[in-house]
């Protein structure tokens, strides 16, 4: 029979065994939402149910053996402190987390194992843990200390350029690889838990979320079957959907936000944009990024050594000077469009746009001076809709013609709103339809001279302003070339 306990932040009832972090699972949730970037950084608050932390004072009768010497993170669980072993003469983190009641014996297994899963990894790129047990009222771990800093406080004070990026993921790389390897999957990349030294190597910390592979036995995993575990907005998407069937690729998605979140100071949240559309990082990183925040993990990479291949290449060869071109084509062969290859994209463009407008015109003199009325109304805007779309169409295809060519870059900027799926056979239906009613059409109401006059101020402008975009593309383009 399970006992229920009440949560002591929101009052409603929960079974503890289920949900060993003292609170129900809707206040566990909302706690890693609401948790500022500087938790880790020390406090007068504890990490469960906002109990203060011990101090140094009464946790050292229960370790003789080390002389704790000052509190320096919390984290969700646990409170990690700095101290020495006197016999080793080294200093370690302390790591402990309290044991309260209602969590049961599942709380108290959940973290020995993330000792005994710590033992087994003995690799540079992950913090070591030298000791484990239970004192008192609480459990604890003795760690490998780091002098540095975790990520997030880096990411809190500047985005990290590409190179150092670079460096940071290949890191991680490494230790997740040989984490997967040895059958531990962390379940938990996040800032947070990347932790970086003076000399600028980087550890891994925490695998109090960690999974063991490779046993079919549900209770080898390090935290209760069935249960989503994890940092929001870090989780991939699988660890909410089925945790139960999380394995190692849910660590590449995680990475891959980190990466994102280095390269844009951003998370990739919704409909978010390469990171080279963002900020002006190599656009060969775009495909590595995009690549580990595919939905499907059988989209994504499936080994952490694919994302250093791949990461290695893009550091071992130049970078690109420009962006991808609207085609696809990489930026280091592409060409920029020289004068006269622009001028079919700058004339298909005016005359386009002015035809739109005389169309509109012409449309809108005929309703308000031939009184239409039913089908007639329906004859005219027909007509004109016809018109601004043969209009628009040879505007598609002088844009289509210049960037299809082969090497050339096109024109920089958005993409055209024709380009996008499905507009373009809309756009021809709709000719289609309007050229039905503009062979018939009757011409018997002549356009007013202010109306045409109109018409052809409009098209002297977008001339204008055609012409003065091409020149200012040219003098940039020099200007860079000189600088």
């Amino acid at each position: 029979m399970t006992s229920n306990t009440t949560c002591p932040r929101c009052g409603e009832p929960f079974d503890p065994s289920q949900n060993p972090g003292g609170l129900c699972p809707a206040c566990l949730l909302a706690r890693g939402l609401e948790s500022e970037p500087g938790n880790d950084s020390g406090g007068p608050e504890g990490p469960a149910g906002g109990a203060p932390a011990p101090s140094p004072e009464e946790l050292a009768p229960h370790f003789p053996n080390l002389v704790i010497e000052d509190l320096i993170g919390r984290g969700g669980m646990g409170s990690v402190y700095r101290a020495r072993q006197v016999e080793l003469d080294r200093t370690v983190a302390l790591k402990i987390v309290p044991i309260r009641p209602e969590h049961g014996p599942a709380f108290t297994e959940r973290f020995r194992r993330e000792a005994r899963a710590l033992a087994t990894l003995n690799h540079p790129g992950i913090v070591q843990v030298y000791d484990s047990g239970q004192a008192g009222e609480w459990i604890y771990f003795v760690m490998e200390h780091v002098d540095g800093v975790n990520l997030r406080q880096i990411l809190s004070q500047e985005r990290a350029d590409p190179d150092r990026a670079l460096s940071i993921v290949n890191q991680v790389c490494d230790s997740l690889r040989y984490a997967h390897d040895q059958g531990v999957v962390h379940r938990d990349i996040k800032p947070e838990n990347i932790l970086i030294n003076q000399a600028g190597t980087v550890k891994l910390v925490d695998f109090g979320l960690a999974r063991l592979l490779g046993t079919a036995q549900p209770e080898v995993t390090l935290t209760l079957t069935g249960q989503a575990m994890g940092t929001p907005h870090y989780m991939a998407p699988e660890q909410w959907k089925s945790p139960q069937d999380v394995d190692h690729r849910a660590d590449i998605y995680s990475l891959g936000v980190v990466f994102y979140e280095l390269l844009t100071g951003e998370l990739p949240i919704g409909r978010f944009e390469p990171p080279s559309h963002a900020v002006q990082v190599d656009v060969r990183l775009d495909e590595v990024v995009l690549k580990t925040l595919k939905t499907k993990p059988e989209h994504r990479y499936q080994h952490t050594s694919e994302v250093k291949s791949d990461l290695e290449q893009v550091g071992n060869s130049p970078a690109p000077t420009t962006t991808h071109s609207q085609t696809g084509i990489p930026a280091s062969q592409a060409k920029d469009l020289s004068g006269f290859e622009a001028l079919p994209l700058v004339v298909g463009w005016c005359l386009g746009f002015s035809g739109l407008i005389q169309a509109i015109a012409w449309t809108t003199h005929r309703i308000q001076y031939g009184a239409p009325g039913g089908d007639a109304l329906a004859e005219y805007l027909f007509t004109g809709i016809g018109i601004g779309g043969v209009c628009l169409l040879i505007s598609w295809f002088c844009h289509s013609w210049v960037l299809k060519r082969e090497n050339r870059l096109g024109i920089s900027g958005p993409r055209v709103w024709l380009q996008r799926p499905g507009l373009l056979p809309c756009l021809f239906l709709i000719t289609f339809v309007g050229f039905i009613y503009a062979s018939n059409a009757r011409q018997d109401t002549p356009m007013t001279e202010s109306t045409w006059m109109s018409a052809f101020l409009l098209l002297f402008l977008c001339v204008v302003g055609g012409i003065t975009r091409l020149l200012a593309g040219l003098v940039s383009r020099e200007r860079g070339e000189r600088s």
